[in-house]
């Protein structure tokens, strides 16, 4: 893995780790009627409640991933990286598609599934979003050499370290 991959995925989802932290920290510990009111008055809190705790258990995976690939050297085939960084992206688009119900709109009930299954899955299932967040780390891993396939000659040289 590069260098500038490890480090920027790094920064990125310890940021948004440390946000929907501090969120969901505010949340738990503040008064119930200035939560009460909050919530009633603002989307955007809205969204934190419902999004807060699946987004950051999604960071804690990459994050444990990343550190995983970086400290042990772990590489993959092309079609892997590609294989687990599709279903770990996939995981975050239906985590994203959870908030669309949330902003309203004629959209609100053609994604209600979204934020069903994410709702669901963050109570009874909290290590699955962490296992989709590590599947993406793991498509962000170095390419394996061994494993680049019969047109390797044909595709530029990975970076390795």
């Amino acid at each position: 893995m590069r260098k500038s991959t490890f480090v920027g995925n790094l920064v990125a989802w310890l940021v948004v780790g440390a946000v929907c932290a501090a969120f969901l920290a505010w949340y738990h510990v503040s008064d119930l009627d200035v939560v009460s009111a909050a919530i009633g008055s603002s989307a955007l809190v809205q969204l934190g409640v419902v999004l807060g705790g699946p987004v950051l258990m999604y960071a804690i995976g990459v994050v444990l991933g990343l550190l995983l690939l970086w400290f042990k050297k772990i590489s993959l085939g092309r079609g892997f990286k590609l294989l687990w960084r599709v279903l770990g992206l996939a995981g975050l688009a239906v985590i994203a598609l959870a908030a669309v119900p949330l902003l309203g709109g004629d959209a609100a009930t053609a994604f209600m599934w979204a934020s069903v299954i994410v709702v669901y899955v963050s109570v009874v299932a909290p290590v699955l979003i962490m296992v989709l967040g590590f599947l993406y780390a793991l498509g962000c891993a170095g390419t394996d050499r061994a494993k680049r396939g019969p047109f390797a000659k044909y595709l530029p040289d990975d970076h390795f370290e």
